[in-house]
């Protein structure tokens, strides 16, 4: 019955899931025969929309540059994107396409300054065109090797720094697709622009649902010709998670916290958006749970105090991540229900540690089907007996 019943959830969702087309005015408040299009619907994007005209598709982006472990940093950030096939005229840049960047498609030369960014070039089965990225931290043991010996261009990664102007403009790529750090990499976005090179600015860390990056892949599918294949693995990474969902909801849910530990007293921890939610539909409840909201990040930093006030009771714990710092107050650990009962997880599979590269980074972006199967063995082992991926049983922090 219960094999029946996910394969019905499996039909809906795939009913559900397949990408839309409704007729909008989108460009103009007012209706005009220019500004016609088709929207072509997302089903998880919050940060970008697409549109296809006749010849054309025109992208909007927008959203908050959210500072780590803080909110916004001024106004939202905006972006008006024309893919355009090699084969059709570029329209005129006026009117509602003023300031408009133009993509050439399908692109065969691509910049990146991200790992997700990779993986999602990875999974479209266009890696060889990738001709720029953010360094030699990639997981994918190829690229790492290829920019270590100068056949990618090293850019900077975009947590650290906007791209490096020199090296980008000798790869010479048809698009940058540039993930901005901080409001300041804005301005060199401008001036990637004017040199020549169009910028694609990806704000998936403003997404609040875990599937809105994997969008994305969508939107690099229209940009390389993959349209096709990208709208299938969302398919199915969306049918993965509802099937994941339905099993949960046949069991009570558990008190579960995700936090790491920065030192000083003080715990990083998961309250909102993306990653609360993942924790939540894995059948977790978070006793520190705050409203989600597009403008503040995801975790919070608490003291120790807080963590011994609202979260003794938790069943399972994520208490460690690739940026932790050690932790061995026994004393401490022992007033937590999770660490006296042994479920102690940590989010440090799929690395290499060695070349400070983690796959949860890159393809668990696209991937939060894989995270939260993880989740969903973690705090209800009875329910799969898959093999861990990313979040895994923790073998550092200290026991009696």
């Amino acid at each position: 019955m219960k094999k029946f019943y996910l394969l019905i959830i499996g039909l809906l969702v795939t009913a559900c899931s397949q990408p839309e087309k409704v007729d909008v005015d989108v460009l103009s408040e007012q209706p005009s025969e220019s500004s016609k299009a088709t929207l072509v619907a997302m089903n998880y994007a919050e940060t970008f929309t697409v549109h296809q005209h006749d010849g054309y598709s025109v992208v909007l982006l927008k959203a908050p540059l959210v500072s780590w472990g803080g909110s916004a940093q001024g106004d939202d950030q905006a972006a008006k994107i024309l893919l355009v096939p090699h084969d059709r005229q570029v329209p005129a840049l006026t009117g509602e396409l003023e300031s408009a960047v133009v993509v050439r498609t399908p692109v065969k030369r691509i910049a990146t300054n991200y790992g997700f960014l990779e993986a999602i070039v990875t999974q479209l089965r266009v890696k060889d065109r990738l001709v720029a990225v953010g360094g030699v931290k990639s997981y994918d043991d190829e690229l790492r090797e290829k920019a270590r010996n100068g056949e990618l261009a090293q850019v900077g990664y975009g947590w650290h720094m906007p791209p490096k102007i020199d090296p980008l403009l000798n790869a010479n790529p048809d698009v940058m697709l540039m993930v901005m750090g901080s409001l300041e990499h804005t301005e060199h976005m401008r001036r990637i622009n004017a040199l020549g090179i169009p910028v694609v600015p990806i704000f998936f860390e403003a997404e609040t649902d875990y599937m809105g990056p994997v969008d994305y892949v969508r939107l690099v599918g229209m940009m390389t010709g993959k349209e096709k294949e990208a709208n299938a693995f969302v398919l199915k990474v969306s049918q993965n998670v509802e099937q994941l969902k339905s099993l949960v909801s046949t069991v009570p849910p558990k008190k579960a916290l995700s936090s790491w530990y920065g030192g000083s007293d003080r715990w990083m921890v998961t309250v909102r958006n993306a990653d609360n939610a993942l924790l939540e539909d894995a059948g977790g409840i978070n006793p520190l749970v705050e409203a989600d909201d597009m403008r503040i990040d995801d975790f919070v930093r608490v003291g120790s105090e807080v963590l011994l006030e609202k979260a003794r009771d938790i069943d399972c714990w994520i208490i460690r991540d690739s940026h932790s710092q050690p932790f061995e107050d026994i004393k401490f650990l022992q007033n937590f229900k999770a660490w006296r009962e042994g479920c102690l997880f940590a989010a440090d599979g799929s690395s290499k540690p060695e070349v400070d590269a983690f796959d949860i980074y890159a393809t668990g972006v696209i991937r939060p089907d894989l995270i939260l199967r993880d989740m969903v063995r973690m705090l209800h082992p009875e329910l799969l007996n898959e093999p861990y991926t990313f979040i895994q049983p923790d073998n550092q922090t200290p026991r009696l």
